[in-house]
């Protein structure tokens, strides 16, 4: 019988924490919240501990006092915990170390993998910093609790050399760990081991068949799986890459950024803030990142924001495809992710073009099957199209429980060579 254990997955944002507790092994969620407005004048919380729900406002000056919040909120005689070393983890679901990304599962947040986070913030400014400050905070005040963590390029550690490789000197992969990493691991993971057993196929065609997971959102990307591998991805060096994102740019030409770097007379710092916060689907319409704002603004005559719906709707339609070819055929379609749960006239928009891969669209299925799993395909479709909500911190959760499982002791705040 598996030993019982208790993991708090915790999810940092800028200005935000939200959290998780499962209890394995029968992976039952016991409390789930967020802290919202971090450092602002008054933050908002909101928690769901068993049958309880909590939820007001107070000042929250930063990590650490949400952090003190939560862990407080969890702890006592009429919680989930009795104390903080009740845990037996925290998690998080981390972006980008560089190599040391591939796990092949969950590691301990060591100092060797704390300083390959920040030695590859550059590349995931908006992600690494948040989850180190956190992480910072749990070694400060739940010091003998393990941390760890699965990074989001792990699932694409299956990925082979010649799509991950860059056209740019050997060397710089070598020495500095330049290369194709892919993300959203854990989203796309999740979908590689559930669209198989909705769809109902036999093991056989698990291992044969191919399935494309759109994980379509504020950050999005595709991924190519087969036999719950991942085969290919958008995302490259960096979240900022692939298809465009909500306020991040995609794949682009380099020489776009010397020239615009040169003739504006950008640092680097100011040109990533740029890439980061004012471009993609924001800085095509001028008005917003939120596909919702820009449907509203398209329907009042906004040519920029149409403009900006349509370059989204023609990126992922391309990948798609270059999926699909990575995948030497399609068999299922998946959309998942904020846009791709909750957005059925973007999904329309996009199946739109695609009947020559097979994919043919219901639209009445599809009108009516958002936040929940379902196929929105034709009957006679050769691919199926499917919407499946994603679930990434069980995930997460999962790989944790599976990494502190051994009953060996393991040192997981210090260097490891393991």
């Amino acid at each position: 019988m598996s030993e019982e254990k208790t993991i708090l997955i915790i999810n940092p944002g800028s200005t935000s924490l939200k959290f998780k507790v499962y209890h394995f092994p029968e992976e039952k969620i016991l409390a789930t919240g967020k802290v919202e407005r971090i450092g602002g004048g008054k933050s908002e919380y909101h928690f769901y501990i068993g049958e309880k729900e909590l939820k007001g406002q107070k000042s929250i000056p930063d990590y650490k006092s949400g952090i003190e919040l939560i862990l407080h909120v969890l702890t006592g005689q009429e919680s989930i915990l009795r104390s903080i070393n009740d845990l037996a983890a925290v998690g998080f679901k981390t972006v980008h170390a560089g190599p040391r990304s591939f796990g092949p599962g969950a590691v301990f947040l060591t100092d060797d993998i704390l300083a390959e986070m920040e030695r590859f913030e550059l590349a995931a400014p908006f992600h690494n910093r948040v989850y180190l400050d956190a992480i910072a905070c749990f070694r400060e005040v739940a010091p003998d609790v393990p941390l760890a963590a699965l990074f989001e390029p792990t699932f694409h550690a299956t990925i082979t050399e010649e799509k991950y490789a860059c056209g740019i000197p050997y060397e710089w992969q070598e020495k500095y760990g330049i290369r194709r990493y892919g993300f959203h691991g854990a989203s796309h993971r999740y979908i590689s081991e559930t669209a198989p057993t909705l769809m109902g196929w036999s093991d056989k065609k698990r291992r044969k068949y191919g399935i494309v997971s759109c994980h379509l959102g504020g950050s999005s990307s595709l991924c190519a799986i087969r036999d719950g591998k991942s085969v290919d991805t958008t995302m490259e060096f960096s979240p900022q890459s692939g298809i465009v994102h909500s306020t991040r740019c995609e794949t682009i030409d380099p020489f776009i950024l010397l020239f615009a770097q040169r003739e504006m007379n950008l640092s680097a710092d100011e040109l990533s803030r740029i890439l980061c916060t004012e471009s993609g689907l924001k800085g095509i319409s001028g008005i917003s990142g939120d596909m919702r704002d820009l449907r509203e603004w398209a329907n009042s005559g906004s040519r920029r924001a149409r403009l900006a719906m349509e370059v989204f709707y023609y990126q992922v339609r391309r990948q798609i495809a270059a999926m699909a070819a990575s995948l030497g055929g399609l068999n299922a379609l998946v959309f998942t992710g904020g846009i791709g749960e909750n957005g059925d006239l973007d999904r329309l928009e996009i199946c739109r073009g695609l009947e020559f891969l097979g994919i043919l669209i219901d639209e009445e299925k599809n009108s009516r099957t958002n936040s929940v799993a379902g196929c929105i395909s034709i009957l006679t479709s050769p691919v199926e199209v499917w919407v499946i909500p994603t679930n990434e911190e069980l995930i997460v959760a999962r790989e944790i429980n599976n990494l502190i499982s051994p009953p060996e002791k393991v040192n997981y705040r210090k260097d490891s060579k393991a």
